[in-house]
């Protein structure tokens, strides 16, 4: 009976997560409009934030409940598994659907940084200290890298104007669904991070006798990563599925930085984010699939439907390796 309730609890905390995020775009996209902020700022930050609302969620509910002086492990999981989805199966899937049309100045500025600032989990969590986690100082790094991305953004000259795309309300119901749609990811992350760690210890630890910490890194690599990354799935299906290339390839690289710089530096900064040696793999893996995702931009400026079946092979062959590394078969 407490392991229905507790799968009840991940399937209405992710229903809490995407609403509220669906309502947060709305919403604060709508306030800005109101005060004339540009739909420049609007589409590069607003609906990249509010697509990773269920991971910020998630990630912080976990660190601060983590126990004292452990590290909360499902957090980082969660950031690195959900960034191996939007690269893998988000992306593909809108490759699939509409062949992605690629910018020069994304392969020259966008994806760069996007690879730097993985590499640099690694470098924060191994080399500078081996204590085999992003402590305190290494997340206020990683939130310095934050402000200085969104100065790029801000100073950067581009013309994407995504905001349109999304249905602009009144000032006094913005404020509410504002209100609602933090509140919807607030609870959906406490849900989500419950049942998924009772799920993770009764079903694999006890049930198939996985080691707790494995269970914990694979339901936050595999469930938790591709619940919380189902607002990115949407959202950069629908833009391909529009003709919109550029809000379905600048939806996924943007979240991605967002997971990277924003969610970590400010979990991290409450408690100190445990990294195993299966998320060190996996973000050497993400390291990889993200150059493997350049590679494809740069052949002929974009990502066509080929690559991105190739993508959506690459997320069932690591789901697929994930289980049996938690399982002990490889």
């Amino acid at each position: 009976m407490q392991i229905f309730i507790n799968f009840l609890f991940l399937i209405f905390g992710f229903v809490f997560l995407i609403k509220g995020a669906d309502y947060f775009i709305v919403s604060s996209s709508s306030i800005a409009r109101k005060f004339n902020v540009s739909p420049l700022i609007i589409g590069l930050t607003l609906v990249a934030f509010g697509t990773s609302l269920p991971e910020l969620a998630v990630s912080f509910a976990a660190s601060l409940t983590v126990a004292p002086g452990a590290t909360a492990d499902i957090a980082m999981g969660n950031v690195i598994g959900s960034n191996i989805v939007n690269i893998t199966l988000i992306l593909g899937l809108s490759a699939v659907v509409m062949p992605v049309l690629v910018k020069k100045s994304m392969n020259k500025r966008e994806f760069p940084f996007l690879i730097g600032i993985t590499v640099l989990i690694s470098i924060l969590a191994i080399f500078f200290q081996r204590d085999a986690q992003i402590a305190r100082w290494e997340a206020i790094v990683l939130l310095m890298f934050f402000a200085f991305y969104m100065y790029l953004m801000i100073a950067s000259q581009k013309n994407a104007d995504i905001s349109e795309d999304i249905h602009l309300v009144d000032i006094k119901k913005a404020v509410i669904l504002l209100i609602i749609g933090i509140a919807g990811v607030s609870i959906g992350g406490y849900l989500v991070t419950s049942g998924a760690e009772y799920l993770a210890i009764e079903l694999l630890v006890n049930g198939f006798g996985v080691g707790t910490s494995k269970a914990v890194t694979l339901v936050g690599l595999s469930v938790v990563a591709l619940g919380t990354s189902l607002p990115e799935l949407v959202t950069s299906v629908m833009a391909a599925k529009k003709g919109e290339n550029e809000i379905a390839l600048g939806n996924v690289v943007g979240s991605n930085v967002f997971n990277i710089l924003f969610i970590l530096g400010l979990s991290g900064v409450v408690t100190p984010l445990g990294i195993n040696n299966d998320v060190l793999i996996d973000t050497v893996l993400l390291i990889g699939i993200t150059i493997t995702a350049v590679i494809f931009s740069i052949t002929g400026q974009k990502i066509s439907k080929i690559e991105g079946w190739i993508l959506v092979v690459m997320y069932v062959t690591y789901i697929a390796y994930i289980i049996l590394r938690a399982l002990g078969m490889l």
